[in-house]
């Protein structure tokens, strides 16, 4: 250095400081995406984490749920894909206690009628969708073809929303 002249120093004291300073930024800048990166990364490992503890609950779940009930439960996508459609559930419907039909009802919703017939004895149900302006007409057809025992009042009269004369006086123009 002491062979160059002040202005050639002045120069390489300049590129010194320059390079200096790059390093430096460049430095931070690696420092900064690294700090991102690890960001990234941790952001990572807490959503891996939470999958974890979510996967450890359904596995509680699924061992509960097979010790008290002897049964898996089903996954999210398993119900989906089970679904059905809600569609019109009004209908004439049929209890039925040990295969023999002991009643005949009709409701405009279906699965909320069923379980208030708690007063009568039956094992199963069945049921024929109906549009609801046909129901009286749909029920006291099966009324009068099955005469079911609980559609009979205390005096043995079948209880039946239309008689056969009157069903026979729509049918006939």
């Amino acid at each position: 250095m002491i062979n160059k002249t002040p202005e050639e120093r002045k120069a390489i004291a300049a590129k010194s400081v320059a390079t200096r300073q790059a390093n430096i930024a460049k430095r931070i800048a690696e420092e900064e995406a690294m700090a991102l990166q690890a960001n990234a990364l941790y952001q990572k490992i807490k959503a891996m984490e939470s999958k974890l503890a979510n996967l450890e609950t359904i596995g509680a779940m699924q061992n509960l749920s097979d010790k008290i009930t002897g049964k898996s439960l089903l996954r999210h996508d398993q119900i989906i894909e089970s679904a059905k459609p809600w569609q019109q559930s009004s209908g004439v419907y049929f209890l039925i206690d040990k295969d023999k039909i002991v009643y005949v009802g009709q409701s405009v919703n279906i699965y909320a009628r069923i379980p208030t017939h708690h007063d009568k004895k039956f094992d199963k149900y069945a049921y024929i969708p109906c549009m609801p302006r046909l129901l009286n007409v749909l029920e006291s057809l099966y009324i009068h073809l099955l005469q079911p025992k609980l559609n009979f009042n205390g005096n043995g009269t079948l209880c039946v929303p239309l008689t056969l004369d009157k069903l026979l006086a729509e049918a006939t123009p």
